[in-house]
């Protein structure tokens, strides 16, 4: 009875570090996709004025690139968490934390965005997330509403990998 019970002890705890481990590859995955899209996109558009959707055609790779990783790595659902966190503006957010790391008053940050001459909290650009889908495509969306969708988004992958 006892070596039962250490047996499924140890499997137990076997279990929690894979899924400690797609926790980590997730989460380590969404950072340095931020912080590629951070580099890239302020190297190439930003400083070298190439076009955007030349810059956007590599991202588009390298997301690819990482989803196929993190498949054979961790399975399929670490995949599909990671894709959830890009899709719900988390590695966006993280774009923004890399500027505020990386760059402090930088020019990249929501606040310094300005919308008919007011200062907005409000983005133009998250069409492609939940939100944004729901709006006209030039609509701009709350900022919090778009943070709010991110934590949802981080919930939800984090239960998945669960």
């Amino acid at each position: 009875m006892a070596i039962c019970l250490l047996l499924l002890a140890s499997s137990t705890r076997a279990q929690d570090r894979l899924r400690v481990q797609r926790i980590e590859y997730v989460i380590g995955s969404s950072l340095a996709f931020s912080l590629l899209d951070y580099v890239g996109f302020n190297l190439d558009v930003r400083q070298l004025h190439n076009i955007a959707w030349v810059y956007h055609g590599i991202q588009s790779v390298a997301q690819a690139a990482i989803t196929y990783f993190l498949y054979k790595t961790c399975g399929l659902s670490s995949a599909i968490a990671f894709n959830l966190i890009w899709w719900t503006w988390g590695d966006d957010l993280g774009y923004y934390g890399w500027a505020y790391a990386l760059n402090p008053p930088s020019h990249g940050s929501w606040e310094n965005r300005v919308y008919n001459g007011l200062q907005s909290h409000q983005i133009s650009w998250a069409y492609w997330t939940p939100i944004g889908l729901l709006r006209p495509r030039s609509a701009l969306i709350a900022r919090d509403a778009l943070v709010a969708q991110a934590i949802v988004g981080l919930s939800v992958s984090m239960a998945i990998l669960w």
